[in-house]
C-alpha cells in the first residue's frame, strides 16, 4: 500500500475544509480527484506532502508515517516525505533565475548530494524523454507554458519520488499541450510510480486513472476503480459527469 489516509480532518482556522478523509492507494495507482471548485482536492492534495498540516489523522504515504492527532511533525520526517513524494504545481514554481537544466539539478545536488556531473546526466536523459533536450540552456521565462509544465515534471522526477502529485497540470494549457501532459502521466504509469492527480477535466482523468475520487464541499462522496466513469453509484458523481460532457 503506497498510501493510507485514516480520518483526516483540515481547518482553515475555525473553517472545516476536509472532512473525515479515508482513501487508500496501491503501488502503482493513478489517483484522480475530482469535483467541483471549493471541494476541497487541492488541499487535499496538499496534505499528502504536508504542505497543508491537517489537524486530525494518519497519514501513510511512501513508508512515511504520521500521527496528526498527537504531535506536530517534525521537520527532519517532513523533509524526508518531500523527496519521497514529489509535487507538480499549476503554476510550474520554476525558478526564474536558474537555466532549465539548473532547475533540474538544484535539488538532487544540495538534498540528496549527488554530484553535479551525475545529476546533469541525469537531467539530460529526462529532458530528452520529455523531448525537450534543446532547451536545456534556456531560462523558464523563455519556454511556453506546456514546455515550462513538462520542466516542472522533469524537475520533480529528478528526486526519484515514488509518488508524484500532480494539482491542475493541464489547466490553462490547450489540448494539444495537454495530450502531450497526458502522454506523460500514461507513460510513468509504466515506470509503476504512484501518481495522484488533481484536475477538472474530465476527459483527462478518463485516460489516466486507475481509481477515482469524486470530491463535494471536503467530503469524499464516490470513490472506486475507473469503471466509475461508466456507472456512478452516487447522484451526485452522475451529475457532475453529465455536465462535463
Amino acid at each position: 500500500m503506497t498510501i493510507s489516509v485514516k480520518h483526516l480532518n483540515f481547518f482553515y482556522g475555525t473553517t472545516q475544509a476536509l472532512f473525515d478523509i479515508n482513501l487508500v492507494a496501491e503501488d502503482g495507482d493513478t489517483v484522480v480527484l475530482l469535483g467541483p471548485s471549493g471541494a476541497g482536492k487541492s488541499t487535499l492534495i496538499r496534505t499528502f506532502n504536508l504542505l497543508e498540516i491537517p489537524q486530525t489523522g494518519e497519514l501513510s504515504i511512501a513508508n512515511n508515517t504520521f500521527d496528526l492527532s498527537v504531535a506536530k511533525a517534525d521537520t527532519k520526517k517532513i523533509r524526508q516525505l518531500r523527496q519521497d513524494v514529489g509535487m507538480v504545481f499549476q503554476q510550474y514554481n520554476l525558478w526564474p533565475h536558474l537555466t532549465v537544466i539548473e532547475n533540474l539539478i538544484e535539488a538532487p545536488v544540495k538534498v540528496l548530494g549527488i554530484s553535479k556531473e551525475i545529476a546533469k546526466q541525469e537531467a539530460f536523459e529526462l529532458l530528452k524523454r520529455l523531448r525537450l533536450e534543446e532547451f536545456g540552456d534556456r531560462y523558464p521565462l523563455h519556454l511556453s507554458g506546456g514546455q515550462q509544465q513538462r520542466v516542472a515534471i522533469a524537475r520533480a522526477l529528478m528526486m526519484k519520488p515514488q509518488v508524484l502529485l500532480f494539482d491542475e497540470p493541464t489547466a490553462a494549457l490547450d489540448p494539444e499541450i495537454t495530450a502531450q501532459i497526458v502522454s506523460i502521466i500514461q507513460e510513468l504509469q509504466q515506470t509503476g510510480i504512484t501518481q495522484i492527480i488533481v484536475t477538472h477535466e474530465v476527459s483527462v482523468a478518463k485516460k489516466v486513472a486507475t481509481k477515482v475520487v469524486y470530491m463535494e464541499q471536503g467530503h469524499i462522496i464516490e470513490m472506486g476503480d475507473a469503471s466509475r466513469f461508466d456507472h456512478p453509484q452516487t447522484e451526485q458523481f452522475k451529475q457532475y459527469l453529465s455536465h462535463s460532457e
